[in-house]
């Protein structure tokens, strides 16, 4: 017995490929059967570099570069290319209640009231040393204070007298003759001293050494020292030798402002 195979014919057709949906959006597909299925795309994680933040870094260095350049740039415009205005002194009062010569030797007191003035609108002064001597003619010194003791001490032991402030100090000095820490006044100087209290007039002068420093608003520092002093105070006596031991009588008595060179220091960072 034979069997026979029986032809089948068989159809193979094929659908048009879908096409290329982007990425992110959301896609209908339509099936024979008129069925419609939502199929939604996510985006592929993809690595790279971020740009945006690598600007943000950028773009602070570079601010940070130009500030600092300016502020080297301001500093060298805001260095004084001037010296300052150095400080100012005036002798308000200057009273001599003791003045006689006993056995060849000068016994004096002199009492000053001086004021130190800073005419600056925005530096200070630092006072560190003040030295005061009470001359005769051709600067002879009778008596000095070295260094002077301030009236306000700081616990730097600075005297400082800020923007436009005026500070005031009493200065007393006296010397018997006799002191180690007093100048010796000669012979020749007591003699011309002599005779010009008996006259009834004798000018004395007071002369100063002043070392300081001003401090700019910005931050720079000069040193200075500086040489004031007021000449020609006209002193009374009376004319009869038994009243060489009274006190003496300054014939002016308005406040004198105190000139002399200054000598500046190179200028310097705080």
């Amino acid at each position: 017995m034979s069997f026979s195979t029986p032809q089948v014919e068989s159809t193979i057709e094929f659908s048009p490929l879908p096409q290329a949906v982007e990425q992110g959006q959301d896609h209908n597909i339509e099936d024979k059967d008129s069925h419609t299925f939502m199929i939604e795309i996510e985006p592929q994680e993809e690595q790279f570099f971020d740009c945006e933040a690598i600007m943000i870094v950028l773009r602070l260095a570079m601010v940070s570069l130009l500030l600092v350049g300016f502020a080297l740039h301001q500093s060298q415009i805001e260095k004084p290319d001037s010296n300052p205005i150095p400080p100012k002194f005036f002798i308000d009062s200057l009273l001599i209640p003791e003045f006689k010569i006993s056995n060849g030797e000068l016994s004096s007191t002199f009492d000053i009231k001086l004021t130190i003035a800073n005419d600056m609108n925005s530096s200070s002064i630092n006072i560190i040393r003040l030295d005061v001597a009470m001359t005769y003619q051709e600067n002879k010194t009778l008596a000095l204070v070295t260094p002077i003791e301030l009236h306000y001490p700081m616990q730097s032991d600075v005297f400082l007298v800020d923007a436009e402030e005026m500070k005031r100090m009493n200065v007393k000095l006296s010397t018997t003759g006799w002191e180690r820490d007093q100048p010796v006044v000669d012979d020749v100087v007591i003699q011309a001293i002599d005779k010009d209290m008996k006259r009834g007039l004798i000018r004395l002068g007071f002369q100063m050494m002043v070392v300081g420093e001003v401090q700019f608003g910005n931050g720079w520092v000069t040193s200075f020292v500086m040489y004031p002093s007021c000449n020609g105070f006209a002193v009374r006596f009376k004319a009869a030798a038994d009243q060489q031991g009274e006190a003496a009588t300054v014939v002016d008595h308005k406040p004198r402002e105190c000139i002399g060179t200054v000598q500046w220091e190179h200028l310097r960072k705080m």
